[in-house]
């Protein structure tokens, strides 16, 4: 493992060191996707002054896992659904947007009260006193492991598991243990990282950077302009939209999924599936760490081994699956 969480990987082919441009005409800097990465990529692109840009989005919209869907007459998030790291010592950037500018609906998630809820296989509540004496023992061994994280190389080089520190603390929640601490485990872990600890980087989540600069708090974002609605704006403000708001500019093209960037001293070359072809001085590529592991966008030449052997690291995006139903009324009088 090596001190990188990768969530979406932004990858710059910079060709800043030739003293000429691109020969062919065309943006001066080409975007790839239209997730939270690549739109803000472009506003910052454009703060500085470099509006001569493109963006290709495979899919037909923009926000990336930001997205929202009708389901039942109302829409539901299908991806992202916290603002998470609120009400600490530094501003988490999406706050604002999300709970002054835009004022979406959010509400606190409340936590606390884990040890009133672990239920038994056979039925009925486990004592409180009990739980709460597990969830506490897993904090001491997770506090050891930040001491034990804070220690480690920061190249990565003696980075471990978080099984591997619970196991040196003599703590294995998955066995030979309680199901109470596999519980609070799986709450822990799993359900934050949509991975288990066995193959969830120490160094890289413990402290989890993002609690640990702007605060513990979570915020649910259940609004019916979707949690999307803070790309959009941050979009807005660079690109031209109709009085409804939706994106107009030709500056953004939706359905152009990239199959092949080709780079030289010269400039780049970015290739769609439906055989366009778009040449630029540079390329930014805000795909995510998925994409670029599957190989479905072809580098030529190959990326540098730097670049190479930090998209190939075993780590990858978690699934978790949301199950939402519809139920009459009456059931829930």
């Amino acid at each position: 493992m090596t001190p990188y969480t990768v969530i979406a990987l932004v990858v710059a082919l910079s060709l800043a060191q030739y003293a000429f441009l691109a020969a062919a005409a065309g943006p001066r800097v080409i975007i790839v996707g239209a997730g939270m990465s690549g739109i803000s990529a472009g506003k910052r692109l454009s703060d500085a002054g470099i509006t001569d840009l493109l963006i290709l989005e495979a899919t037909d919209h923009v926000g990336g896992r930001m997205h929202k869907q009708n389901f039942a007459g109302i829409n539901v998030e299908v991806g992202a659904n916290w603002v998470e790291g609120v009400n600490g010592g530094k501003m988490n950037p999406i706050w604002p947007i999300v709970n002054s500018t835009l004022k979406l609906r959010n509400f606190r998630s409340d936590f606390d009260y884990l040890a009133q809820n672990v239920y038994k296989e056979d039925g009925g509540l486990y004592d409180e006193d009990y739980v709460q004496k597990r969830i506490d023992l897993a904090d001491s061994v997770e506090e050891s492991g930040e001491k034990l994280s804070g220690t480690l190389h920061t190249s990565g080089r003696d980075d471990m598991s978080i099984l591997a520190m619970q196991r040196l603390y003599d703590h294995q929640p998955n066995g030979p243990a309680t199901p109470v601490d596999m519980s609070v485990d799986y709450y822990k872990y799993d359900y934050e990282f949509a991975e288990p600890p066995r193959v969830t980087s120490l160094q890289n989540t413990v402290p989890l950077p993002t609690f640990n600069d702007f605060g513990d708090d979570v915020y649910f974002v259940a609004d019916q302009r979707g949690y999307e609605s803070v790309v959009y704006y941050l979009a807005g403000q660079y690109l031209k939209t109709d009085k409804s708001g939706k994106i107009v500019d030709p500056r953004l093209k939706l359905n152009k999924v990239v199959r092949e960037i080709s780079y030289s001293p010269s400039g780049v070359t970015v290739k769609t599936e439906d055989n366009s072809v778009y040449r630029a001085d540079y390329v930014m590529v805000s795909a995510s760490l998925g994409v670029l592991q599957s190989d479905l966008i072809q580098f030529k030449p190959q990326l540098p081994v730097i670049m190479e052997g930090r998209s190939d690291l075993p780590v990858r995006h978690g699934r978790v699956h949301q199950d939402i139903r519809q139920v009459p009324q009456e059931i829930l009088a």
